[in-house]
């Protein structure tokens, strides 16, 4: 793909009319996350755009910035500050069926109790993670079922969110649930993850300490990945990898009429129109003959205030 037909196919779709002056690195990571998510390819419906036509793409939007900074539009190039060699692929949406969730908890619970834990409290919060495993005891209200989203453990280092904000996330949806409900606490199985929470094997009185902790630090990737391998075996689904629990969750929940406005509020998504661009293909399609109700409780809901 050349320069000039990216521009034309992808470019101008996403940035549109924006000034130069708007473009930020943020702006900028939200179109590499959006390219690669299905969809992101002109081409091939449904697919994501390859690195490398993303890469010369990436290329072409430098080459634009640069003159506008030649032209003394801007101060800076925000390519050069969007770390493109250090962002993870984002996987293809594969979610997870109610069925098969509910298989994985059951084996899971058969086999490493405090791992079905941390499966349920993931699957049923939407967090990413890395924001799971740097969870900590004084984040967590078991009375309200919310957690306070402070951090995130990656490459053995405590850091902010993706976002860089924090925000109160329930854990008490009922995302493995056989129900169309989407309210938090709606079942009794969605808030036994409380009940799960206060029996974990290893608890801290310590207000700083890791929920799910090995030595007194986060879980490893690699030993999530390897329970998480040992759980889908015993439970008979077919393997996906465990970051697939939030997309599931973000599917959902919109499956289910959540609001729009509340779903990425407890995911950390940074606006509904990122959700929509990976997710919209779940939300229900309104009927051609009879009208579907606006939302009203988009406020009344929230089970807290992001901040």
């Amino acid at each position: 793909m050349g320069y000039r037909s990216f521009a034309e196919q992808h470019l101008v779709p996403f940035f549109g009319e924006k000034a130069v002056t708007v473009i930020t690195p943020r702006l900028i990571e939200d179109f590499i996350e959006a390219k690669r998510s299905p969809g992101g390819s002109v081409r091939h419906l449904g697919k994501s755009l390859a690195d490398g036509s993303l890469r010369t793409g990436l290329l072409t939007l430098r080459l634009i910035l640069q003159r506008g900074v030649r032209l003394g539009l801007i101060p800076a190039n925000p390519v050069n500050d969007v770390e493109w060699r250090g962002m993870p692929h984002m996987e293809q949406v594969d979610p997870f069926a109610g069925r098969e969730l509910r298989a994985i908890l059951t084996a899971a619970e058969r086999l490493e109790p405090d791992f079905a834990v941390l499966l349920r409290l993931w699957m049923q919060s939407g967090m990413r993670a890395g924001e799971v495993a740097g969870l900590q005891w004084q984040d967590v209200d078991l009375s309200t079922g919310l957690v306070k989203v402070r951090r995130t453990w990656s490459r053995q280092h405590l850091g902010p969110t993706k976002t860089g904000i924090e925000r109160d996330v329930s854990v008490l949806h009922p995302t493995s649930d056989d129900t169309q409900e989407w309210r938090p606490g709606a079942t009794g199985a969605a808030r036994s993850v409380l009940h799960g929470l206060k029996r974990l094997s290893v608890r801290s009185l310590e207000p700083e300490a890791f929920l799910f902790q090995r030595g007194g630090e986060p879980l490893s990737s690699m030993a999530v990945h390897r329970s998480w391998r040992r759980v889908l075996l015993a439970a008979q689904v077919r393997y996906r990898s465990p970051e697939q629990l939030r997309h599931t969750f973000a599917s959902t929940m919109l499956s289910r009429n959540a609001p729009l406005l509340y779903v990425p509020q407890q995911g950390g998504w940074r606006s509904a129109s990122v959700l929509l661009r990976v997710y919209a293909r779940w939300m229900p399609q309104p009927s051609a003959t009879q009208p579907q109700p606006v939302p009203s409780d988009v406020v009344a809901s929230k089970p807290g205030n992001a901040s």
